[in-house]
């Protein structure tokens, strides 16, 4: 009997905290900006909330600046397919093959003009649907892609579309070849807004530094972003804002909040139950609901607190040292959850889709989950080793091979095998040594 009280107990609880687990992991996942809308709502929706002011200005909210300013949005009326096969239909010389191929690929770019899928598996996908192709019609019909306007259409990264957009431009002009240098072989370095070591590792002086830079800043990031129904929201969505603000000394790092959420309370007259019992009831339902609220945001932002102090002390020897990505470690998710206590399922969707911004730059929450390299060192992120075959390529005066860059690598202490430095060069979008210029 005992046993059988002790049961029911134990399912009352359970079903009395699902919704308030269900609201925590719903706000965890979402973005701030996501979350402003939802307080908007809930203000709209229960007069027993009320804000206490506007939302504050976080104090390193200039770190969040992405590297290239955002044109203006055009008022488009066709969407970026229709636009893209538009001119697919006036190429009257393309094989059917490859036009066919080129239209598969027009439906795999994402909102913003990117094809976020390989040619390895847009080459799986095809054959699933029953395409038969050869190797090099996939590659005129990915060249064909990437020849329609907008320009920087078809791109797998940033730095691919700038590479693209610079491309297209006059080659005769100086500007244009320094920024082509600086977005092909230093684009880590110019990401981080380091202009004195681009100045220390290209030759050039400030001023031609500045001016490429200048260039860059009329380019689109997001080529495909004005063709969307609304392009203005589209625009100002694709703006990178941090969900984290880490800052150093050199020798200890801490991270805290943007703070950009408004703070909230319970309306005045609602504090207070009514005679009425139908108004004392209304005035209850309101402000448990309000107060549910509250604490929902409040552990919300306990929870994505936890979670970034945790990455900050994990990875400290890279928070510590400036831009060197070789100091970032190996993590998975669950270290993180045996640092906090979390749910690996809640971390997951607390990670997802934010972003930390430090002093030289703004990185993705989810690029500091490496598992380990292949190096037989296992302590070495797979991070490490690109961001070692980067410090390689970008000094090298002619080609290294596959071979030598793991030769290379195994005298800077990473042994790492030469299939492994392939996958990484590949993954970093950096072309094999035959096609690589010599400085």
């Amino acid at each position: 009997m005992k046993q059988s009280t002790t049961l029911g107990q134990h399912q009352l609880l359970r079903q009395r905290l699902l919704p308030q687990q269900l609201r925590l992991v719903g706000l965890v996942e979402k973005t701030d900006e996501e979350v402003e809308e939802e307080i908007a709502r809930e203000l709209a929706e229960n007069p027993a909330l009320e804000r206490v002011g506007g939302p504050a200005v976080a104090p390193a909210a200039a770190a969040a600046a992405e590297v290239v300013e955002r044109p203006e949005a055009a008022d488009f009326d066709e969407t970026l397919a229709e636009v893209l096969r538009s001119q697919l239909a006036e190429l009257t010389e393309l094989r059917p093959s490859v036009r066919r191929l080129t239209d598969y690929m027009v439906g795999a770019l994402d909102s913003n003009g990117y094809l976020t899928r390989t040619l390895p598996q847009l080459r799986t996908d095809m054959e699933l649907e029953g395409e038969r192709f050869t190797e090099p019609e996939l590659r005129a019909a990915y060249d064909t892609l990437r020849s329609l306007d907008p320009a920087g259409v078809g791109a797998q990264d940033l730095r691919d579309t700038l590479l693209l957009q610079l491309k297209r431009l006059d080659s005769g002009r100086r500007e244009v070849g320094d920024a082509l240098e600086i977005v092909r072989h230093f684009f880590d370095v110019y990401s981080r807004r380091n202009f004195k070591k681009l100045v220390e590792l290209t030759g050039l002086d400030a001023e031609r530094v500045a001016r490429a830079d200048e260039l860059v800043k009329t380019l689109n990031p997001k080529p495909g972003a004005p063709y969307a129904s609304d392009p203005a929201q589209s625009l100002a969505r694709s703006a990178v804002q941090p969900d984290f603000i880490v800052e150093t000394d050199g020798r200890r790092a801490w991270v805290s909040l943007p703070n950009s959420l408004p703070e909230l309370r319970i309306e005045q007259s609602f504090a207070i139950d009514p005679e009425n019992p139908e108004a004392a009831k209304f005035v209850k339902d309101r402000r448990t609901q309000a107060n549910s609220f509250i604490d929902a945001l409040k552990r919300r932002q306990e929870t994505l607190l936890a979670i970034g102090r945790a990455i900050v002390e994990l990875q400290a020897p890279f928070f510590t040292s400036a831009d060197d990505e070789k100091k970032i470690r190996p993590m998975v998710l669950r270290q993180i959850a045996e640092a906090t206590g979390l749910d690996l399922s809640l971390i997951s969707r607390a990670v997802a889709g934010k972003w930390l911004a430090t002093q030289w730059g703004v990185y993705a929450l989810k690029s500091f989950f490496n598992h380990r390299s292949g190096a037989a060192d296992d302590t070495t992120s797979a991070r490490e080793i690109e961001a070692a075959i980067r410090e390689l390529v970008d000094g090298e005066e002619r080609p290294l091979t596959d071979d030598a860059l793991a030769e290379a690598l195994t005298k800077m202490g990473y042994s790492v095998a030469r299939r492994t430095v392939a996958k990484y060069r590949d993954r970093m979008g950096i072309l094999p040594a035959r096609m690589r210029r010599s400085k």
